[in-house]
């Protein structure tokens, strides 16, 4: 749960609990009070016939039984019927002659107190002037008769009594709250302070540190951002990689041209050779070294351009057949110079439109025929296909080659690495780097199926979605 949910609900129950034990009082005194049973008792005397009772005395009856205080027990008594009743000796709707209530009333005067008060009369103690009275409507409230000092104790008690549930709610609330924000206060302190020792070593260069949420912590805005934190961390680990990686390949590539110009050079210098044809064949030499170190400079900086990936912005929406078969249409001219057979086809309608850099698409193809023009001889095949399904475009390129082995298959894509057939060809193994970077990063996918001595197949996915 997230923090700034977990302290919402944290105020929201602070603002609520107190203010239910407050309304709890109130609710429980109402719930236990004999005057709820009345007011309802005085609603259904309405509906009882056969009494001679106008709606005037009626309303006075509901009037009266309002102002009875809720601690008393209270019977309505008229034409010899207990109308409502809340004393439990007596129930409502019994029937009492006249003499019967004035001998209940007295045999238990002693231990209550009475107060009968008939409609539009005053109250009065006298039993006789009420009850003997049976045309009148009659209320009869009693309170127990107890001692001062025990009568306190009681009410105490009784005071006591309804407060206890708010109090205990009120404790057991303050608990719950505290428990609540020690464990949130932890959860943060805990992140915090993993998340503040982990990121001074990676600040000192540790890149291997790993950040990971404390254990058995649900997920929130804190454990979210070490999460990013770690793919960050991971994402500039392995950028360390690459770099390192990069110029090691850097230095090991360029070093053999480098090292065969200065040879040269140094030969030329010191005399070691003065014949004019062995100089121009030196010459020559160091200007073919310096041709290919260009060349490797060039794809050095072309590769580091293509990791920039500004160059998304400028993607344009082009016709996909044309690009192709023209394409195609240059590669069979080299391939009958390189005594190779060539076989194409495009099966593509004219309207497929594709979101691309027209230039980067045509360097990745070439990227990957040039492979096949190297590693194939006389008289094999090299078949160059594209078709349009439902879902997708494909870009197939196979050649009847050398093949790939299945351990250097798994690390074609890696940049400098070249696999054991390729070791004794001329390159920097940037080739099918370039080609992964420049399919991943229009969105597209690149897969490669190869058998060692049979041949390779690359096949580019164009997801219509991106058409």
């Amino acid at each position: 749960m997230k923090i700034r949910t977990q302290l919402r609900l944290l105020i929201l129950f602070m603002v609520l609990v107190p203010l239910l034990c407050a309304m709890s009082l109130p609710i429980f005194q109402y719930v236990t009070s004999p005057q709820r049973y009345l007011l309802k008792g005085y609603k259904d005397v309405r509906k009882l016939e056969g009494l001679d009772i106008s709606e005037d005395e009626l309303d006075q009856l509901g009037v009266q039984l309002k102002k009875i205080p809720p601690n008393l027990e209270t019977m309505v008594y008229y034409n010899s019927t207990v109308l409502i009743s809340s004393v439990p000796e007596i129930k409502a709707g019994s029937s009492l002659a006249p003499m019967d209530l004035f001998e209940f009333l007295r045999t238990t005067s002693g231990s209550y107190y009475y107060q009968l008060q008939s409609l539009g009369m005053r109250p009065t103690h006298r039993l006789e002037e009420s009850v003997l009275n049976p045309q009148s409507i009659l209320i009869i409230c009693r309170a127990k008769v107890v001692r001062q000092a025990a009568g306190g104790a009681s009410r105490g008690k009784t005071f006591r009594f309804l407060l206890m549930p708010g109090i205990i709610a009120l404790m057991v609330f303050e608990v719950v709250c505290a428990v609540f924000l020690i464990s949130l206060s932890k959860t943060i302190t805990d992140s915090i302070t993993i998340l503040e020792e982990t990121t001074q070593k990676i600040a000192m260069g540790a890149l291997d540190t790993k950040i990971a949420p404390p254990k058995g912590r649900n997920a929130n805005e804190i454990t979210s951002l070490a999460e990013s934190l770690e793919t960050m961390r991971v994402s500039l680990k392995d950028g360390q990689d690459r770099r390192t990686k990069f110029i090691m390949g850097i230095s090991h590539d360029l070093r053999t041209p480098v090292a065969l110009i200065k040879g040269y050079t140094e030969a030329i210098t010191d005399g070691v050779v003065t014949d004019m044809d062995k100089v121009k064949e030196s010459l020559s030499i160091i200007h073919t070294k310096a041709d290919q170190l260009e060349g490797m400079i060039n794809d050095l900086i072309n590769y580091v351009k293509l990791n920039n990936t500004d160059w998304r912005q400028s993607l344009e929406l082009t016709a996909l057949r044309p690009v192709l078969e023209g394409f195609m249409r240059e590669s069979e001219a080299t391939a009958e110079v390189y005594k190779r057979v060539i076989k194409t086809s495009v099966d593509l309608s004219p309207d497929v439109r594709v979101k691309m850099d027209k230039k980067l698409l045509a360097r990745a193809l070439e990227n990957i025929y040039s492979n096949a023009l190297r590693y194939t001889k006389d008289g094999d095949v090299i078949s160059m296909a594209a078709r349009e399904t439902s879902g997708a475009v494909t870009i197939r390129i196979a050649d009847t080659g050398i093949g790939i082995s299945d351990k250097d298959l798994k690390r074609i894509w890696d940049i400098f690495y070249r696999g054991t057939n390729s070791r004794r060809e001329s390159g920097m193994g940037i080739g099918l780097s370039v080609v992964k970077t420049i399919i991943d990063t229009h969105g597209w996918n690149i897969d490669v199926q190869s058998k060692l001595g049979e041949g390779t197949a690359f096949t580019i996915t164009i997801p219509k979605e991106t058409v």
